[in-house]
């Protein structure tokens, strides 16, 4: 049978066509689309979708708390109504689950090459799994139990107070205070994020992010050593661990933290400083415990959408993960 899933961002939209078969699945083909380009999903489908490719089964995983059939994406103007959807595409089952649900998903699919080691741990394989990602927006959801039955709890945990931890993180939050009130971790640890520290650091407004300069040039910048955007990334770095810690000490992913979305792979000479690893574990009295929990970048940036796909193809009940 024929499935859809689809893994739709702020920025993103990636989409796979896949056929089930005996034990899995294969994939038939993927796009990446950036989703503002598109004024709503059902447009975006239409477009993705040849015509005779008829899915009997589809999963959507989006950024925003999805709690019943109509959905209100977090990063872009769009509602979505699931019922309407199926009746538009003639989709027997379709199902909406938050991204990083899905990327909880895809967890179990990736491969040691998808992962690079920041903090190797002492991994319990039948321990909960953290997964924190950074991109448009900051996500965070735990997995547990075993591959067959997973129990995962997604979250908006990205909305957390940020915690400052020395001089310079309280001077930043005296810096935002100001315009925001309320200073999340979303609000720093996302791509709008980066471009905040680039400009508190460069002393501009609270407000004014550094225009032209967005996260990607700023990322770019700081890998080719340019002292300022380098600065912007360290701290970046350093605040995504401290928030992945914080998490931890909440959660205790015995079987390790993961640090997935867009940027967490293209800062990851930043993230391998022990000034990161740092952060994260200098937490008295925990930082033992902080120390045996194993910490990872994941690499592959189709972990939502293999996680989708793994939930559609169960879908149809011709497959499992």
């Amino acid at each position: 049978m024929i499935f859809l899933a689809a893994d739709i961002g702020g920025s993103r939209a990636r989409l796979l066509l896949g056929e089930t078969r005996p034990g899995g699945w294969r994939e038939l083909r993927r796009v990446v689309w950036n989703s503002p380009d598109f004024p709503d999903l059902e447009s975006l489908l239409a477009a993705f979708l040849a015509p005779g490719e008829q899915p009997t089964a589809a999963c959507l995983a989006l950024a925003g708390p999805v709690q019943g059939r109509q959905v209100p994406m977090t990063n872009l103007p769009w509602v979505l109504d699931a019922d309407a959807l199926e009746a538009r595409f003639q989709i027997q089952e379709l199902c909406c689950i938050n991204d990083f649900e899905a990327q909880a998903h895809g967890l179990p699919l990736l491969a040691e090459t998808d992962l690079r080691t920041l903090q190797p741990g002492q991994p319990d394989p039948h321990g909960p799994r953290l997964l924190i990602g950074a991109g448009t927006g900051l996500g965070m959801a735990l997995l547990a139990g075993p591959e067959h039955a997973p129990l995962i709890l997604p979250s908006e945990a990205g909305h957390m107070d940020f915690a400052p931890r020395d001089e310079q993180q309280l001077a930043l939050l005296r810096h935002l205070q100001p315009r925001h009130a309320r200073v999340s971790l979303e609000l720093l640890l996302s791509g709008h994020g980066l471009e905040r520290l680039y400009g508190f650091l460069a002393g501009l407004p609270a407000g004014t992010l550094p225009a032209p300069r967005a996260a990607p040039s700023i990322s770019a910048a700081a890998l080719a050593g340019e002292p300022q955007a380098a600065a912007a990334v360290d701290l970046f770095a350093r605040l995504l661990a401290a928030a992945a810690g914080n998490l931890a000490l909440a959660s205790l992913p015995r079987g390790g933290v993961y640090l997935s979305g867009g940027i967490a792979p293209r800062i990851l000479p930043f993230l391998l400083q022990p000034a990161v690893r740092a952060a994260f574990t200098d937490k008295p009295p925990m930082r033992t415990l902080l120390e045996q929990l194993p910490l990872q970048v994941v690499l592959n940036e189709y972990l939502g959408l293999l996680g989708a796909a793994s939930v559609a193809a169960r879908l149809t009940g011709e497959a499992r993960p």
